[in-house]
């Protein structure tokens, strides 16, 4: 105890003669209360502070380097933290025990010190407690495919309804119907109405959320069945809303009321109703009234005075208007947009069925929770949550007295961005006497994509007691004196009323820590404390003479030519360099642009590094899969993996990665055929790659690809660096598939097809090293702990984003469970859809949190400035041509005062580029390659069902085949049966029967069939649809079409399913497959099957659309069958499964050469155009209810 407090007073005297701390450093460093919660704020030195308190806690007695925890949230924190640690232990040592002897121990173990990320902690914890966890000794984190492999398995037995993989997926004895109980039948509603994959990424993300809540699949079905669900969801929306509710009342009870004249001006119903409400509030002032009281106040405002504004426009109600600071009442009432929504949700309360619907969402999501961990466990694997989790259980007593060993010291950064879990492991390894000493601020947390919780540290600020103490640290060492006087202003007025709903705290501005002297050195510079960049949308005119605005896009470009001016103009000037102590000239380096979202990133590229020729680096970009040189990549994989790909080798001989020339490249096209006589060597080599990742797998052969660089002179020298970062992060997915699934060549082609089709996201890779002077552009997330001289905030007229429930009908919500736009049809009594909504109400409670965060987001981004804050963005401007920024954007928070007023010209001239690498004569000139003749240009194959669609109505055509646009088939009868899903379940019992009665029983009796595709179950385990197949069928086998096959499949001559790709003579490739096929007597049979009904609706002599579709696809066949067997007599007929009939022949209405002109024809006219309509057809079309050309006849 001596020693202890010896050395203590030791360190106690070195800070303060050396003054190494603040005072509020120095009090937080000697706390000695349980628990110490530190508010850093941004650039007051936490790390510092960290380092320090980490040396005072090894001076107390008996405590050794490895009971001190120290946890940081990245790995590059934690290291930094580790060195500053060992940096301030070596240079203090010999003032604290100048003998030697005290700290000989600790500085032997000072490397023991467990200084890591909670996750690292987590895992070092699992690997301790191995044998006793059911992840074992080989367990690791989750790769991404694997991932993907579970769900989209999930998906598919949600979609077939396949109880059996649930079954085989959960632990034990455990089965589906324990978690969804009497809620079972509900299932295949919900499945109907929402999708399976809809129903299934609503449950993964309810489950992720929840499990980072400390939350398990047991409490989740506790909560299932929870009556009272609704009363936390009022107490949030009571809660939201009173802010704005005093606010309201402040205004009207304070101001308006108290102000109008005693004899209310003008006449008419809206003076009556403002009189009326005046008398009935008379007397009440604002202070005098309670939540409850602010809420019901705003809703009688809204309902008598603002939801109506009919005749709202007297002298009344302009008089109103002034007093509440606003142009009219209807702008007053906008402005409380928010709090109207909030309060209309108050008074709607729970709907009737969403219990009903709650109850089985939860259910499945817990089903699905408990089936993903069971996955990871058997395979050994972890996700981060687990890691948590586990190490949290392994760090609780145990059985046998079995524990993981605790701290007696815990110092943890960054708080308030952890979670419930994670706060639930640090407690669990807190020693019974230890000390906890937090270190957050409220006002930086940022990740609550990550599922942050900044109110578990809030929580603790507001209760302190006895052994809690608060110490919040204000005195930034980062930023001069003038900008922190400017970002105070706009963040004080911004907090005004506290930091959110949730979080009351009040701001605690920043101070600058030195004194005059100090002030003055750091203002000694020409760099204003902080500028602006606006450019307003211009009203344009287009050609025809209408007026327009011009698009945002088009201002960010004129935003990006004003910032790149101000830069130029910056960069030489002042600014201070923290480690020299004095100022210095601006570099690129030592400046940033800071985004809300990368959506910004396309403007900024174009105007910095085309045009003004300015060093900038993008970091995390998410156009990685637009890259040149990963579409380049893309083709040489596909090339690889597929060699039969004849269209993939076009395109991969056009890359760099070839060996080949674009002039080369383009000599072999279209198919390239000749490449293997033109250019041995090349060809040798992809064929030696082919052969490479079929044995050693993709992996290998894309490094043996890349192992020759000499692709890269096709890239400016500025780029490569990226280019050669981006290809990596390309070989590390693919090294990352090939580790799971072992080599695939096909399988990790379409993996990686997957990723480039937009099912996964991937930002780019950052090669960029400390010392490259270069701009950097990025996120703010991505720029939080940095700080930079010069600091631009681009795009500030952005609004908060997220989910906010468009377009999906059914959302997460970890207080409501699950809100949906909609609610089952047979839910109803009359089978009527139902709308709800909860969605609504959902995603409003998710914006509340993400308007919050996004006001945090903004004071990050402004705080990483030292001496100079840019605020960039386009912004609109109203009717009156007034600047009208977003409602909610960081704009409309910075304040009318940054928002000059519009210039009747603003000029942002394109700027030229100087000479850079790029011209310096390294890489070659661009040559231009004429496009082939359009007269040639035709598709290289052509199916029956295209060609028939094409013939029917070019523009059908194009919009399902060239626009990939969803057209609905309109089923001639909506009381019948039928649909491309019962279609494809007869086609597969058709390519197995044997056309006899007796043999459907295999196919469609009471079990299920084996090998049954699982797209196909949901069709078949439809009772009523596979009844009706199997008496269609049975039809079919009685009649004599039926009985011919039937002979026909006994004696094996009946060709079934038969595919085929036959070039026609100067024209396309036919591609398809054909029901069923034999020869007799010299003569070629070929059949249809069709279930399709007849249309009712058509007048009598009218054929049906479905007729010509499927006249023109038999057509098809017979030429297909023309080319293969020569002129050989064809019989082609459709057999109608729902009677059995057999049709008439089919046969052309003139010869079979003029269909086969036709077919080419159609392959020309489909790759040029045009695309007309058929409108005479409109009446009669299967596509008629979802066709824009319906009715353009008339």
């Amino acid at each position: 105890m001596a020693d202890g407090n010896l050395m203590t007073g030791r360190l106690r005297d070195s800070i303060g003669l050396e003054r190494s701390l603040l005072p509020a450093q120095e009090e937080a460093v000697f706390s000695d209360t349980p628990l110490t919660l530190v508010g850093a704020g941004a650039g007051t030195g936490k790390t510092h502070t960290l380092s320090w308190r980490f040396l005072r806690a090894l001076l107390r007695d008996g405590m050794r380097p490895r009971d001190i925890l120290t946890l940081t949230f990245t790995e590059k924190a934690a290291r930094e933290m580790a060195d500053r640690i060992a940096d301030r232990f070596k240079r203090m040592r010999d003032t604290l025990d100048p003998d030697g002897r005290l700290l000989a121990g600790a500085a032997e173990e000072l490397s023991e010190a467990p200084v890591s990320t909670i996750h690292s902690f987590a895992l070092n914890i699992l690997r301790e407690e191995a044998l006793f966890l059911p992840s074992g000794l080989s367990a690791r984190p989750i790769s991404p495919p694997e991932e993907r492999q579970f769900t989209g398995r999930a998906a598919a037995a949600l979609d077939a309804l396949d109880l059996q993989w649930f079954r085989n997926a959960l632990p034990g004895e455990r089965s589906p119907e324990e978690f969804l109980g009497e809620s079972m039948e509900d299932l295949p509603h919900v499945l109907n109405t929402y999708s399976p994959d809809t129903t299934a990424g609503f449950a993964f993300s309810l489950a992720n959320i929840l499990e980072s809540r400390g939350l398990d699949p047991e409490e989740l079905l506790a909560a299932a069945a929870d009556r009272d669900y609704f009363a936390p969801v009022t107490g949030r929306l009571k809660a939201v809303c009173l802010p704005q509710a005093r606010e309201a009342a402040e205004i009207w009870l304070g101001t308006v009321l108290p102000g109008l004249p005693a004899e209310l001006p003008g006449g008419g119903a809206y003076k009556e109703k403002l009189a009326a409400f005046r008398n009935r509030w008379r007397g009440t002032s604002p202070e005098a009234l309670d939540a409850e009281g602010a809420l019901s106040f705003a809703a009688e405002l809204y309902g008598c005075l603002l939801k109506s504004l009919t005749g709202a426009t007297g002298s009344a109600a302009k008089e109103a208007a002034d007093l509440a600071g606003c142009r009219s009442l209807k702008e007053h009432r906008e402005r409380f947009a928010f709090l109207w929504k909030g309060l209309a949700f108050l008074g709607t309360g729970e709907e009737r069925l969403h219990f009903r619907l709650r109850n089985i969402l939860l259910r499945l999501t817990a089903l699905l929770w408990c089936c993903c961990r069971e996955f990871r466990r058997r395979r050994g694997l972890l996700s981060f949550d687990d890691m948590i989790r586990l190490a949290a259980e392994a760090a609780a007593p145990g059985e046998e007295g079995r524990q993981v060993r605790t701290y007696r010291e815990i110092l943890v950064d960054e708080f308030q961005d952890t979670n419930p879990l994670q706060d639930a492991l640090i407690r669990s390894v807190a020693g019974r006497e230890g000390r906890m000493f937090l270190v957050g601020d409220l006002k930086q947390s940022i990740y609550r994509f990550r599922h942050a919780d900044p109110t578990l540290f809030g929580s603790l600020i507001l209760r302190q007691g006895e052994g809690d103490r608060y110490i919040p640290l204000q005195a930034s060492f980062r930023t001069r004196s003038s900008l922190l006087e400017r970002i105070n202003g706009i963040f004080g007025h911004v907090w005004r009323n506290g930091l959110s709903s949730s979080l009351p705290q009040e701001y605690e501005p920043l101070v600058f820590p030195g004194g005059p002297d100090q002030a003055k050195l750091r203002e000694d510079t020409a760099l204003p404390p902080l500028d602006t960049v606006i450019r307003y949308a211009r009203p344009l005119e287009n050609g025809e003479g209408r007026k327009k605005t011009e698009s945002t896009g088009e201002v960010r470009v004129r935003v990006a030519r004003g910032l790149a001016e101000k830069l130029a103009a910056f960069r030489g000037m002042d600014v201070w360099d923290k480690k020299e102590g004095r100022m210095r000239p601006a570099r690129w380096k030592d400046m940033a642009v800071l985004v809300p979202a990368r959506t910004s990133f396309p403007a900024l590229e174009m105007v910095f590094r085309s045009e003004a020729g300015i060093p900038a680096a993008f970091e995390k970009g998410k156009e990685y899969f637009n890259r040149g040189e990963i579409e380049d990549l893309a083709a040489a994989i596909r090339t690889i993996a597929f060699p039969e790909d004849r269209g993939a080798l076009p395109a991969f001989l056009c890359t760099p990665f070839s060996g080949l020339s674009l002039e080369e490249a383009y000599a072999l096209l279209p198919c390239g055929e000749d490449f293997p006589a033109r250019h041995p060597g090349a060809a040798a080599r992809l064929d030696a790659l082919r052969a490479e990742a079929r044995y050693s797998g993709l992996f290998a052969a894309l490094c043996s690809l890349l192992r020759d660089q000499s692709y890269l002179r096709t890239y400016p020298a500025w780029n490569r660096r990226n280019v050669l970062a981006n290809l990596r992060q390309a070989l590390d997915m693919v090294r990352e598939y090939e580790a799971v699934f072992g080599p695939d060549p096909a399988g990790c082609a379409g993996y990686f097809a997957s990723l480039r089709s937009g099912q996964g996201t991937v930002t780019e890779t950052s090669p960029l090293g400390d010392e490259e002077d270069v701009v950097r552009v990025m996120t703010v997330h991505s720029a939080k702990g940095l700080e930079f001289p010069i600091v631009a905030v681009a795009d500030l007229n952005k609004a908060p984003g997220g989910r906010g429930g468009k377009g999906e009908s059914l959302v997460a919500s970890p207080l409501l469970g699950a809100g949906a736009s909609s609610y089952p049809r047979e839910w109803a009594d009359g089978g009527e859809e139902i709308e709800s909504a909860t969605g609504k109400l959902a995603s409003f409670l998710e914006k509340t949190e993400v308007e919050e965060e996004w006001q945090r987001l903004f004071y990050v981004a402004c705080t990483r400035a030292m001496d100079c804050l840019i605020l960039c963005s386009p912004c609109g401007l109203d009717k009156d041509g007034s600047p009208s920024p977003k409602e909610g954007s960081w704009l409309s928070l910075a304040g009318e005062e940054f928002l000059p007023v519009p210039a009747a010209a603003e000029d942002d001239p394109r700027n030229s580029r100087g000479k850079t690498e790029a011209t310096s004569g390294e890489i070659q000139p661009v040559r231009w390659i004429l496009s082939p003749p359009l007269a040639d240009l035709r598709y290289e194959r052509l199916s029956a069902t295209s060609y028939a669609l094409f013939s029917w109505c070019p523009a059908a055509w194009r919009m399902k085949f060239r626009q990939g646009l969803e057209l609905a088939w309109e089923l001639p009868s909506s009381e019948e049966f039928g649909g491309a899903d019962l279609g494809s379940l007869a086609h597969w019992v058709l390519a197995r029967w044997d056309f006899t009665a007796p043999g459907l029983e295999r196919y469609l009796g009471k079990a299920l069939p084996p090998r049954l595709p699982p797209r196909l179950r949901a069709a078949w385990n439809d009772s009523a649809e596979r009844a009706a197949l199997r008496g269609w069928l049975t039809v079919t086998a009685e009649g004599a079409a039926g009985r011919k096959l039937a002979a026909l499949a006994a004696d094996g001559s009946l060709d079934r399913e038969i595919p085929f790709r036959v070039p026609l003579r100067d024209g396309p490739l036919l591609t398809g497959a054909m029901d069923a096929l034999w020869r007799e007597e010299g003569r070629v049979f070929i059949r249809d099957y069709k279930i399709t009904a007849g249309d009712e609706s058509l007048p009598a002599g009218d054929e049906p659309s479905w007729k010509f579709l499927y006249d023109a696809q038999l057509l098809f066949y017979g030429c297909a069958a023309r080319s293969v067997f020569g002129e050989a007599e064809t019989d082609i007929r459709l057999i109608r499964l729902r009677t059995g009939e057999e049709g008439a022949p089919v046969m052309p209405e003139g010869s079979w050469q003029a269909v086969e002109e036709d077919i080419r024809s159609t392959a020309l006219r489909a790759a040029q155009g045009p695309f007309p309509p058929r409108t005479d057809r409109c009446r009669r079309c299967f596509y008629r209810m979802d066709c824009p050309f319906r009715g353009a006849a008339s």
